[in-house]
């Protein structure tokens, strides 16, 4: 989401990506216990890197900075990461499947098609709203982030599982005559776009930003009117 460009490349060592595949391939014969070493292993890893980035703002974090902080070594590093770039794309797709996951299920959950595009515009809210998931969200849309070698695909791809319960409770209201003047597939880019320029806000601390309330409010309302929704 940001649109600053910041980006250094990671080298690494034949020896530690050969150290990488091998752990990757390997993984299904480990012991229960050294599958739950390394799950804690790499939650370190993870851990520190948005601790860092979060607080050292445009510094660019490297490698060496991680493992410092999370107390491990290279060779655990790339045990799980083949590069610095890996690992925040990482972070960036967990987050980014957890949310939607998140607002699939209230989505499903919903009592009725508006409903649901309330819920849906909600729970995409909430990222910037609740406190602790702000401080994740201020991390992946951070230029270290989005400079990341495959960080335009993977927010694409992204976007598009965003979209795909929104095009699913769109299409059901037209179905039921909630939504007569729905296109579910372009009207979803629409509402995705406002709901983004809401949390957008939210990140630049834009002193015109919405509460929640308010931004869940003005876009349900507005496109409920646009969707030909009555009442």
């Amino acid at each position: 989401m940001a649109t600053a460009e910041l980006k250094t490349p990671f080298a690494y060592s034949r020896a530690m990506g050969a150290e990488a595949t091998t752990a990757r391939t390997s993984a299904r014969r480990m012991s229960p216990a050294r599958e739950q070493k390394y799950r804690a292993e790499k939650q370190r890893i993870v851990r520190a890197a948005y601790e860092l980035i979060q607080r050292d703002g445009s510094k660019e974090t490297s490698v060496h900075d991680v493992l410092r902080a999370s107390g491990l070594s290279t060779r655990a590093f790339y045990r799980h990461f083949r590069s610095k770039d890996e690992l925040v794309l990482e972070m960036y797709k967990v987050d980014c499947d957890r949310v939607n996951a998140t607002v699939a299920a209230a989505v499903a959950s919903a009592p009725d098609p508006l409903a649901a595009l309330e819920a849906w515009v909600d729970e995409n809210l909430a990222v910037v709203y609740d406190v602790r998931r702000l401080r994740h969200a201020v991390v992946l849309s951070s230029a270290e982030v989005s400079s990341a070698e495959g960080y335009t695909e993977a927010k694409n791809a992204g976007l598009a599982d965003q979209r795909a319960s929104l095009v699913a409770l769109l299409e059901d209201g037209r179905a039921l005559g909630v939504f007569p003047h729905a296109d579910p597939d372009t009207d979803a880019v629409a509402i995705q776009a406002v709901v983004g320029a809401h949390v957008r806000a939210r990140l630049d601390r834009d002193p015109a930003a919405l509460t929640r309330a308010g931004a869940r409010g003005h876009t349900v309302e507005l496109f409920r009117r646009a969707l030909g929704a009555s009442g």
